[in-house]
C-alpha cells in the first residue's frame, strides 16, 4: 500500500492485473518487446507463490525481469505464523539472483546490480525483497547517487552497444566451403535473439537460392514477400516435404526452445552458426562455425553469392502444399485449421500475435506470415496454458500496432478476467477463443496411446455473453465468413472483441498427425 501511494505521488499510472502469474507475464512481455527489464510487484507469501507460473515462464524463455515483493521484518519473521514464509527460497531454483533491500543500503545500487544481473549473460528474473518497514522508512539515498546509478544503466543498456565483432575470414571460408559442394542447402534461422536483420536474410536467400525457415520466435525475420521463403520450422513433419531434399542445413541459434524437442525431421548434416559456446546436444550437428551470423551472412553475401540447384516454383509449391494439408478444399467443416486461417487472413500481417499453449499454436505457427519480427509471442519452453491474454495485454499497452490474441476454451477460462485490464487501452485488441469444449491435445494423446480420456471435457462457454458481463464486445461465430466479419469489426472498435469461434473437434485427429505424426 505504501508503495502504491509513492506511485501516486511520483505520477505512474497503476493498474491492477487479477491474477499475480497474469502480471509477471505482462512485465515479461514488455521486456520482450523493449529489450529493457520488466518490473513485476507481488505481495508477499500468496502473491509470489500465485506468480510461480509466469516467473518460470519467464525464466525459462530468458527474459529479464525484476521481481520485488515485500516481507515482515526480520526480526519478527522467524516468529510469524500468518503468511510467514522464505519466498527467497521458493524463488530461487527460477531466478538468477536475489538481494534483500534494507534500511541503510545503497538502494540505487542495488536497484543498479539487480538490472545488471538481470541482463547480462543469460538474460533472465531476479528478486529483490523489500519489507515493509524498510519500504517505508525514510530513504538514505541522494539525488548524487541515484543519478551515478541511472547513468550508469544507461550507458550499459540503454545506449548505443558495440557492434559484435566481424566473422573471421576463416568462418566465411568454412561456410561457404560448405555452400558449395552442397547442392540444395536450406537455412534455419531459430534462437531467442535477433541475430541478423531481415535485410541479410532476404539478401542471402536471394544470393544463394535457398530456402529459408524460421522458427516461431524469429518470425518476421524473413516473410513471403522473399520468393525463397518456406515457412515456419517446428521439426515436424510438414517441413520434411522440402527439407527431405536438403542435403545441407544450415541452422543459426538452433535451439529446441520453440520447436519439437526430438530428433531432427531431416537426414541432411546440420551446420550449426553460434555466436558463443554451444549447449545444444539435443540433435547431432556435422560442424560448428563460431562467429556473428549477421556479418558471416553479409560477408558470404558481398563475396557473390551462389546458385543452388533450387527454385523459387519448388519453394513456393511446397508452402502451397502446406496450406493444401491443413486446409483441405474438400471439406466445408469448420476446423480449428480454418478459424486461424481465416482470422490471420483478415488481420493486419505487421500486427502483433500472440499464441496460447494447446493443439492450436503449432497451427498458428504454421499459417502465420508475419512481416515484423517481435511480433509473434508465445510460451516457448514452459509451453504453459494461460499466456496468450495477459502477453496480448502488454503487447497492446506497448505499441499502437493491433493484438490478436488465440487461445483455446481452456485457456480463456483461466485467464478471462484479464480482458478487463485491457478494456480501455487504446490500440485495437482481438481475442479469439478456438472453442471445441476439450482439452484437445491432450484428448488426442490419449485416444493415440488407447488410454481412457478423463478431464478432457470443458462446459459450453458463450463469449458474447462472456464480454457482456466484462463490459467489452464480444460475439459467438461457427463459420469463416462471420469470423472475418467479427474481426474487422474488433479492427475499427474502441474496445477488446472477444470472439468465441466453435470448431468443429473431429478434424482435429487428423491435423495432429499431419504436425507431429
Amino acid at each position: 500500500m505504501a508503495l502504491l501511494d509513492a506511485f501516486q505521488t511520483a505520477g505512474l499510472e497503476y493498474t491492477t492485473a487479477f491474477n499475480e502469474s497474469s502480471a509477471v507475464i505482462m512485465a515479461a512481455t514488455d521486456a520482450q518487446l523493449t529489450g529493457l527489464p520488466g518490473v513485476a510487484i507481488l505481495s508477499l507469501a500468496p502473491g509470489v507463490s500465485n506468480g510461480v507460473n509466469g516467473l518460470l515462464n519467464t525464466y525459462l524463455e530468458e527474459v529479464p525481469l525484476i521481481l520485488i515483493s515485500g516481507q515482515h521484518p526480520a526480526a519478527a519473521l522467524p516468529f510469524v505464523v500468518r503468511q510467514g514464509f522464505n519466498i527467497e527460497q521458493l524463488v530461487t531454483p527460477i531466478t538468477k539472483w536475489r538481494g534483500k533491500v534494507t534500511a541503510d543500503m545503497n538502494v540505487p545500487g542495488i536497484v543498479g546490480k539487480a538490472v545488471d544481473e538481470a541482463m547480462s549473460g543469460k538474460p533472465g528474473p531476479v528478486y529483490l525483497e523489500l519489507p515493509d518497514a524498510v519500504a517505508t522508512s525514510e530513504g538514505v539515498a541522494t539525488d548524487a547517487a541515484r543519478a551515478v546509478a541511472a547513468a550508469r544503466l544507461k550507458s550499459h543498456w540503454v545506449d548505443e552497444q558495440p557492434a559484435p565483432a566481424p566473422a573471421s575470414a576463416d568462418a566465411v571460408a568454412a561456410l561457404a566451403t560448405r555452400l558449395a559442394e552442397a547442392h540444395r542447402p536450406a537455412l534455419i534461422v531459430g534462437g531467442r535473439k535477433r541475430r541478423v536483420t531481415p535485410a541479410t536474410v532476404d539478401a542471402f536467400a536471394n544470393a544463394f537460392r535457398v530456402p529459408v525457415f524460421t522458427t516461431s520466435r524469429q518470425k518476421g525475420v524473413l516473410h513471403s514477400g522473399n520468393p525463397f521463403f518456406a515457412g515456419t520450422f517446428l521439426n515436424g513433419r510438414l517441413e520434411k516435404d522440402l527439407l527431405d531434399r536438403a542435403d545441407l542445413v544450415v541452422a543459426i541459434d538452433p535451439e529446441s526452445f520453440d520447436y519439437y524437442n526430438k530428433g531432427w525431421c531431416f537426414a541432411a548434416d546440420a551446420v550449426a552458426i553460434t555466436t558463443e559456446s554451444f549447449a545444444e546436444w539435443a540433435n547431432p550437428f556435422a560442424a560448428q562455425i563460431v562467429a556473428d551470423p549477421e556479418s558471416l551472412l553479409s560477408a558470404l553475401v558481398a563475396s557473390g553469392g551462389g546458385a543452388s540447384d533450387w527454385t523459387s516454383d519448388e519453394v513456393a509449391d511446397y508452402r502451397r502444399g502446406v496450406r493444401a494439408k491443413l486446409l483441405p478444399e474438400s471439406t466445408t467443416t469448420f476446423s480449428v485449421a480454418h478459424a486461424i486461417d481465416a482470422a490471420l487472413d483478415t488481420w493486419p500481417r505487421d500486427g502483433y500475435v500472440t499464441a496460447d499453449a494447446g493443439f492450436g499454436k503449432p497451427l498458428i505457427v504454421m499459417l502465420s506470415d508475419l512481416t515484423e519480427p517481435d511480433h509473434f509471442l508465445a510460451s516457448n519452453a514452459l509451453s504453459t496454458m494461460g499466456y496468450s491474454i495477459p502477453a496480448a495485454v502488454a503487447a497492446r499497452r506497448a505499441g499502437a500496432r493491433p493484438v490478436l490474441s488465440f487461445m483455446g476454451d481452456g485457456s480463456l477460462l483461466m485467464r478471462a478476467t484479464e480482458l478487463m485490464v485491457s478494456a480501455d487501452d487504446g490500440a485495437p485488441a482481438v481475442f479469439i477463443a478456438i472453442m471445441d469444449r476439450a482439452l484437445t491435445q491432450i484428448e488426442v494423446k490419449q485416444e493415440r496411446r488407447n488410454l481412457a480420456e478423463v478431464g478432457v471435457v470443458l462446459p459450453p462457454v458463450m463469449c458474447g455473453k462472456l464480454a457482456d458481463a466484462f463490459g467489452i464486445d464480444g460475439v459467438d461465430v461457427d463459420n469463416a465468413d462471420d469470423l472475418r466479419v467479427a474481426i474487422a469489426k474488433g479492427l475499427a472498435g474502441s474496445r477488446p472483441m472477444l470472439i468465441g469461434a466453435h470448431v468443429d473437434p473431429a478434424p482435429s485427429r487428423v491435423l495432429f498427425d499431419l504436425l507431429r505424426g
